[in-house]
């Protein structure tokens, strides 16, 4: 049976053939998600997604934290598992998690969409995009602020990636206190919405434990038109086949097209 604390099931309940989807649920409605791209395949696959752990970016899992429980889940769920699908960060996870799989049936396909591997700049793209979308609550000086920061750690020397992700949080924390509070959003450290942000820099951060490339040279990449511009740390990620669709990263899952490639690609697994 399927172990719901680590998987949510997108679509498909009562299907044998099974996709798993590994990414973070989407923290604002602005881009697509795997529920997007399962509706636009179809019917015919039981579609079902990673459940990340919420977590303190100072509490410095392991990968196998995150892998461990969804390769289990998925064991007893007793199902065949036809491809694992990665969407930016959650691209490594799903290498781990596709040679996990391996270990008690075939090798899934590996189809990732805008693979990423974790760095100090995607860090700080994360840190100002979080800062961006609570500019409202800030004054002049608190933006400023948070702008000096960020260009701190993007100039800063390199570092290990999961104590950048703690420093972040902590500054992230320490800068909107004071708006948190005057607004009467009560203690900025306990609320919803930060412990939503801390768990994904976590998600971010503890990727940089997992080395992908064995598994992302016989995976499929689904590429958006903004994927050259996406941060990486030595360049773009190796991955075995590139796709390119002219279609944003934010639509890159509710695009018609790339679920058309999808299906193909899922159709020509099922044949071998």
């Amino acid at each position: 049976m399927l172990d719901s604390s680590s998987w949510d099931v997108v679509s498909g309940a009562e299907a044998g053939q099974v996709v798993l989807g590994v990414d973070f649920p989407a923290r604002r409605p602005v881009r697509a998600g795997f529920l997007d791209l399962a509706a636009r395949i179809g019917p015919g696959y039981r579609f079902l997604q990673t459940k990340p752990p919420m977590v303190r970016s100072c509490q410095r899992l392991r990968g196998d934290a995150y892998v461990g429980p969804w390769i289990s889940g998925i064991r007893q769920d007793r199902h065949q598992v036809l491809a694992v699908c990665g969407y930016r960060i959650g691209s490594v996870y799903a290498a781990a998690i596709a040679e996990g799989i391996a270990q008690w049936q075939a090798m899934p396909k590996i189809i990732l969409f805008d693979p990423q591997v974790a760095s100090i700049d995607l860090l700080s793209l994360e840190f100002c995009s979080e800062i961006g979308s609570i500019t409202s609550l800030l004054g002049d000086d608190e933006i400023e602020r948070a702008g000096k920061v960020a260009a701190e750690f993007s100039n800063a020397a390199p570092s290990d990636v999961a104590d950048v992700a703690a420093e972040m949080v902590e500054s992230y924390l320490e800068i909107i206190t004071a708006p948190f509070e005057r607004v009467g959003l009560g203690d900025a450290r306990s609320n919803k919405f930060t412990a939503a942000f801390e768990a994904y820099m976590a998600w971010l951060s503890t990727s940089s434990q997992i080395d992908p490339s064995l598994a992302w040279k016989s995976s499929t990449g689904i590429a958006s038109s903004a994927y050259a511009g996406l941060p990486a740390s030595d360049g773009r990620p190796l991955v075995g086949q590139m796709i390119p669709f002219e279609v944003s990263h934010a639509d890159l899952l509710r695009s018609d097209c790339v679920a058309q490639a999808v299906r193909g690609l899922l159709e020509s697994s099922r044949e071998n």
